[in-house]
């Protein structure tokens, strides 16, 4: 029972999650009409980059730093390396970059206790230790900060953009 819970929570720290609800905020953004586009703009135009750009640096860390997982050998075991856990630096990434967008306390604790339990559930299956979870949430603090940054610095090109499309 424990394991499912913990698999359920892994998956919010999953890349193609995110690139799943990517796609669904895209379909969305060219059906809804033009003054609804910015409450999905925020999704389309900051969380994507975020999640991809930490995905990323945590891919190319894993293969420079090639450090195996703790379940080498067993059969549910990902084959991929472990340091840094790229689950990690997603959901923190994404969690940092829509507080620093809002400023809101009351969403920034769930937000951190969520992305705090996705990455937990790293550990609890297996697939990680504290120092790959710890490293990933580092980095996607990291990517969360600079790309919530670069959004609300062009923000108003990206609100023109928006408003240029159908």
């Amino acid at each position: 029972m424990f394991k499912l819970i913990w698999q359920i929570l892994s998956i919010f720290g999953d890349i193609q999650f995110w690139l799943g609800a990517a796609v669904v905020s895209l379909i969305f953004f060219f059906i809804i009409p033009k003054k609804s586009k910015k409450y999905i703009a925020w999704f389309v135009f900051l969380i994507l980059p975020t999640v991809s750009i930490a995905y990323f640096v945590t891919y190319i860390l894993k293969i420079l730093f090639k450090v195996e997982r703790p379940c080498l050998g067993f059969l549910e075991c990902p084959s991929t390396y472990s340091f840094p856990s790229s689950h990690a630096a997603v959901v923190f990434a994404a969690a940092t970059a829509v507080i620093l967008l809002y400023k809101n306390k009351k969403l920034a604790i769930p937000l951190l206790i969520i992305s705090s339990l996705v990455s937990l559930s790293r550990v609890m299956l297996d697939y990680h230790r504290f120092e790959d979870i710890i490293a990933g949430a580092l980095i996607g603090i990291i990517v969360g900060i600079i790309i919530e940054r670069v959004y609300r610095t062009h923000n108003k090109e990206i609100a023109e953009i928006i408003t240029k499309i159908k």
